[in-house]
This record gives structure tokens, sequence and C-alpha cells, in this order.
């Protein structure tokens, strides 16, 4: 997975203090779903200043929106028993003080498309935390927005993150 050299250091997520969250929005309501199950290593040196690279992966099943039954319906939709998991990995990462322009690929229902990103990071202590948001279609992955009443979902998921590692 990674092209690890002698400069380099592996450091894995914090799953306790992690989280990637998903908002949708149908014309009736606004939700959120949070998944605190976040798998992610970073490759960086010694002192975290400088990111090569980094992977995630969550699993589509563990995002609550505080609503079962919505829940559900998401996993039907997205085929989270056929593609139970959604990643990122990254072919480049550009550091421009405390921001980082991330290109990378998402996988997510078996569709594989290219992002670029912009995510902040902050060091505390030994610890560095990288935040950031962007968006994605539902059907540039093949996906159909659920519905709800006969009324479809916007196509746009808005993703927002927090790792430290």
């Amino acid at each position: 997975m990674f092209a690890q050299d002698a400069g380099t250091v592996k450091v894995f997520a914090d799953k306790k203090v992690s989280s990637i969250t998903y908002t949708m929005r149908h014309p009736l309501h606004t939700w959120d779903g949070t998944s605190k199950e976040v798998n992610s290593v970073i490759l960086t040196n010694a002192d975290k200043s400088v990111l090569t690279q980094v992977a995630v992966s969550v699993k589509l099943g563990s995002f609550d929106s505080k609503n079962a039954n919505r829940d559900s319906h998401m996993i039907e939709v997205a085929e989270g028993l056929k593609y139970p998991i959604i990643s990122f990995s990254s072919t480049s990462i550009q550091t421009q003080g405390d921001v980082l322009l991330v290109k990378g690929n998402v996988s997510f229902h078996g569709v594989t498309q290219p992002i670029t990103f912009e995510a902040k990071r902050k060091t505390t202590g030994s610890n560095l935390e990288v935040s950031g948001a962007f968006t994605l279609k539902m059907t540039q992955f093949k996906i159909e927005p659920p519905s709800l009443l006969g009324v479809a979902a916007d196509d746009v998921l808005k993703l927002k993150f927090k790792v430290v590692y």
C-alpha cells in the first residue's frame, strides 16, 4: 500500500477522537451521520511535520444518524452489504504552512473517483490533527439518492472529517 523509506514512519489514527460525518439534505429536513470507526494511517517524518501519504477507510454501516430506519435505508441504497467499505488513498500531498492540498482517490459503492481537497493540520503535543471537508455526488458513484415521500434527497453528500494521529 505505502512505499515507506528510511526517513518516514507509519502513524495510525486514534479512533477514540477521530470521526467522519456526512450531511444530507432533503426538502423536508437535513441530517448528519457520524462514524467514529475511522481506520487511517499516514506516512510522515518523525515529528509529523511532513505528510507524504494517507489512507483512510470506514465501514458504511458504522455511520449513526440517530435514526436506525434512516441508517438502514442508507445501507440499502448504497448496497452496504455488497460494498461495505468507503476508502480514500492519497496520490499526492502538498503542504503550505498548516494547509494541506490533498489529491487522491475515493472508492465508494464499487466505483473509484479522483478528488482534490484542502485539509488543515494542527499539532498539539505529540498529536497531529488533520481536519477538512469536501463534497461527493452520490450519482458519481452510481447511487440513487434516497427518497422520502416520493421526493429524492439532494445528490450531494457533504463530508467533514477530523482525524488525530
